[in-house]
């Protein structure tokens, strides 16, 4: 049996690893560790470990891992935005004491998530390779790519055993606020609500390699049995697709059939890394999978549930 620790098990990407966990045909144990633990119940062999993981100390982690005695680690600690000095205790510090704690301990495997935001602007439809040279935009990129950069140099030295999943635009259930397709899923609720014609979003011209979260979630269990495949594995579809088109998708499976306007302004880093689109190579090659749900099926599963 199986003991995972799951760090940030309460977020968007967290609650689909939770669930994935939870469905293993292994009955494994879960400790889910989160800030604010979730009303929802674990498993029969689960439990919520109440931690501030963000101003937890190094010491605080060793003992995290003491306690819990895992036999894998998930991080899907992160935040999207913010002030700098949030999004780099968040992104990058809290990954710092983690790979400080797990070098001092027993090798415990650890998949990290970190993001195709590190990649930045790259040439346009060229699917981008994991040994692309990262030019992040923003902070939340940079801090994003700190922390892969920690995980992998302690990798290399053999200090810790783990991988990091380069997540590229997943979609699906309880999407955050500020991502697009949960910015689309609020408007087009007012509109149906206000029964308004339209919704007016920023510019939907970029594309984006998007995928199901769920998959995210399947990809980080096949890489924690895995772990010493790669040290960053892209985990994308392998299609860029425009965010006009995901919208779209979005509006089919809500029943809005009103017009979808786009105003200037808008995200500056979608402006600045105007296509992405990821190489699923390594991935297809390391654990033998690429996610295959349709975006269709991701954004019904966001509508349906209410966002």
């Amino acid at each position: 049996m199986t003991t995972y620790l799951l760090l940030g098990a309460n977020g968007f990407l967290g609650n689909q690893v939770r669930e994935a966990i939870e469905r293993s045909d292994d009955s494994p144990t879960l400790v889910a560790v989160s800030r604010h633990p979730s009303r929802l119940r674990t498993s029969a062999n689960g439990r919520w470990q109440p931690m501030d993981l963000v101003h937890a100390s190094a010491e605080d982690f060793v003992s995290l891992l003491a306690d819990s005695k895992p036999d894998a680690i998930i991080n899907c600690v992160g935040c999207t935005s913010g002030p700098p000095e949030l999004l780099e205790a968040a992104n990058a510090t809290v990954v710092e004491k983690l790979v400080m704690a797990l070098s001092v301990t027993e090798p415990i495997p650890l998949v990290h998530m970190g993001s195709a935001a590190e990649y930045g602007r790259q040439p346009e439809g060229i699917a981008i390779e994991e040994s692309a040279v990262a030019r992040p935009v923003g902070d939340y990129a940079r801090t994003k790519l700190e922390a892969t950069d920690l995980v992998t140099n302690m990798v290399t030295r053999g200090a810790i055993r783990a991988t990091v999943l380069r997540v590229f635009n997943p979609v699906g259930r309880s999407a955050p606020a500020n991502s697009l397709a949960g910015t689309a899923a609020r408007a087009i609720n007012r509109a149906l609500i206000s029964r308004s014609s339209y919704i007016t979003l920023g510019p939907l011209c970029s594309f984006r390699d998007f995928l199901a979260s769920t998959d995210v979630a399947t990809a980080a269990l096949r890489a924690i049995h895995n772990i010493d495949a790669h040290p960053v594995l892209n985990v994308g579809r392998g299609v860029a697709m425009s965010c006009r088109s995901m919208v779209e998708l979005l509006a089919d499976a809500a029943g809005f059939e009103g017009d979808v306007f786009e105003s200037v302004g808008g995200s500056q880093r979608s402006a600045a890394v105007p296509w992405q689109q990821a190489d699923v190579t390594l991935l297809r090659r390391h654990l033998q999978w690429v996610p295959t749900t349709p975006i269709a099926e991701a954004v019904a599963d966001l509508w349906q549930s209410g966002t």
